[in-house]
């Protein structure tokens, strides 16, 4: 995904946009081939998206405390906060629509949403050579 670095609050809530809908695309269809056993059972054809999710930011948030990007860590953990408190949980697709109102500097959140992006986009069919699997490598 490409960001304009010299972009506003606009440009970043377009591309928040653009990002809730890949969101939409990757947990939409199936990850894993039909009778695939790396989820424990064959009958499982697809990640869970809130799984994934916790995997994705959890990376992301290594990521960023060792790079000392303290304001990415910190939304990372509230967010984790939220995961892991027993009441509903705003979907993925709300939290990142709402991404542009956290108060992140610009520069900040388009971070964040061009790493996610990159992420998102690993998992299309359309990033890797053709016969190569929906983008989730079994082992």
């Amino acid at each position: 995904m490409t960001t304009q670095r010299d972009g506003g609050p606009a440009d970043v809530a377009g591309q928040v946009q653009r990002l809730a809908s890949l969101w939409r695309a990757v947990t939409s269809r199936p990850m894993h081939p039909a009778g695939c056993t790396c989820m424990g059972h064959f009958l499982i054809p697809a990640l869970n998206p809130r799984d994934m999710e916790a995997d994705i930011l959890d990376y992301m948030r290594g990521r960023y405390a060792a790079e000392g990007l303290d304001a990415l860590v910190a939304l990372l953990d509230i967010r984790e906060a939220e995961r892991e408190a027993d009441t509903p949980l705003v979907p993925f697709r709300t939290w990142l629509l709402r991404l542009p109102e956290s108060g992140l500097a610009v520069a900040t959140l388009e971070r964040f949403v061009t790493d996610l992006a990159d992420t998102l986009e690993s998992f299309g069919a359309d990033s890797r050579p053709s016969g190569s699997g929906s983008g989730i490598i079994c082992t």
